[in-house]
C-alpha cells in the first residue's frame, strides 16, 4: 500500500521544557484507518498539529506522499483535510456556503462544484439542514458540518480529532459508514476517546501515553496483548440455586434484579461456569462480553504508569 503519512522520531519539546513527543514513529497508508488513542495530555494533539504545520517539531520528520512537509510545507494544503475537535463555525454562512467555500479554494468552480458539493452534502445526510445558518445548527450538525469541509479539502489524507463527540447515535453510526466507504482511496488518522469508535472504524491502532507509542497493532491484536477479563451476562429460571453455586465456588458476581453478571479470566473459565450452572438449572438468557477493547487499552495504560 501507499504510504501517505510518515512521521519518523518525532520529538518536541516545549519552552517550558515539557516532553510533548518523545520518538514518535507512526505511518498511514491509503485505503486505512488508523486510530490514535490516549488520555488527555498523552501528546495527540500536539502530534496532529505538528502533522498540520500548526507546530514545528523539535527533531524528526514527517513526510505527506515521501515529501518533507518542513521542505515542501505547501503539500499540507494541497493533500489534507482536518476537521477539530471542538466546534468551530460561521454563524452568518450556510451549511452549504461553508462547504461551498472550502470546494472553492480546492479550485472546484461551475458544475463540478456544484455536483461536488451535493456529494458531500448526500454523504453526510445533511440535506435537510443545508440551508441553516451555522447559529442555527446544533453542536452535533456543526460537526457534521467540519467534518463535510474536510472531506472537501481532503485528497490524500483525512485527519480528524474526536469525529464524533456531541453527534448524535444514530448521525454517529451513519458517519462510521460513511468513513468506512471514504477510507478506499484515501488515509484517514483519527485521534479519538471513544473505543467503541476504535474499534469499529479502525485498521491499525497507536497508544500514546506520555509523549510515547506505547502499543500498536489491529484492534483485536491490542485486545490480546493481554490476558483479558470475559464479562459473562445471563439470567437464570432459579436465581436462588445460581446464587447458591456462585458463592459456594468464590465466584464473584453481581446481580441486577434477576441478571447475573460474572467476570472471569478468560472465555473458556466463562465457557465453563455457564455449562456448569447450566446442569444445575437452564438458563434462559446469555451474553458474553470478550475481549473487551476498552480494558485492553486501559490496562496498557495503568501498567505503563505503574512502570514510572
Amino acid at each position: 500500500m501507499e504510504k501517505v503519512l510518515t512521521v519518523l522520531n518525532l520529538l518536541k519539546i516545549y519552552p517550558n521544557g515539557k516532553n510533548a513527543n518523545n520518538g514518535i514513529n507512526i505511518d498511514v497508508n491509503r485505503g486505512e484507518i488508523v486510530g490514535l488513542i490516549g488520555p488527555n495530555g498523552a501528546g495527540k494533539t500536539t502530534l496532529v498539529r505538528q502533522i498540520l504545520g500548526l507546530l514545528k517539531p523539535t527533531g524528526g520528520t514527517i513526510s505527506i506522499l515521501g515529501e518533507d512537509i518542513s521542505l515542501q510545507p505547501s503539500i499540507i494544503k494541497r493533500e489534507v483535510g482536518y476537521a477539530p475537535q471542538y466546534p468551530l463555525y460561521f454563524p452568518s454562512l450556510t451549511v452549504e456556503e461553508t462547504i461551498g467555500f472550502a470546494l472553492r479554494l480546492k479550485g472546484f468552480k461551475g458544475e463540478q462544484l456544484t455536483n461536488k458539493l451535493n456529494e458531500i452534502i448526500d454523504f453526510l445526510n445533511l440535506g435537510q439542514v443545508r440551508k441553516y445558518y451555522g447559529y442555527q445548527l446544533s453542536p452535533g450538525l456543526i460537526k457534521l458540518m467540519l467534518i463535510g469541509v474536510a472531506f472537501a479539502q481532503a485528497r490524500s489524507l483525512l485527519i480528524l480529532d474526536e469525529p464524533t463527540s456531541m453527534v448524535d447515535i444514530v448521525s454517529k453510526s451513519r458517519l462510521w459508514d460513511r468513513l468506512s466507504q471514504f477510507k478506499n482511496n484515501k488515509a484517514i488518522l483519527i485521534a479519538s476517546h471513544d473505543m467503541n469508535e476504535i474499534k469499529k472504524l479502525a485498521d491499525r491502532v497507536y497508544v500514546i501515553l506520555d509523549g510515547k507509542i506505547i502499543a500498536e497493532g489491529s484492534p483485536r491484536e491490542i485486545s490480546l496483548l493481554l490476558e483479558l477479563p470475559c464479562n459473562v451476562i445471563f439470567s437464570s429460571l432459579d436465581a436462588l440455586r445460581v446464587k447458591s453455586f456462585l458463592e459456594d465456588n468464590h465466584i464473584v458476581y453481581s446481580l441486577g434484579g434477576s441478571v447475573f453478571t460474572v467476570s472471569v479470566g478468560n472465555l473458556n473459565s466463562a465457557i465453563d461456569i455457564i455449562k456448569q450452572i447450566n446442569d444445575i438449572t437452564p438458563i434462559n438468557y446469555i451474553q458474553f462480553e470478550a475481549p473487551s477493547f476498552e480494558t485492553a487499552i486501559r490496562k496498557i495504560l495503568e501498567e505503563k504508569n505503574g512502570q514510572n
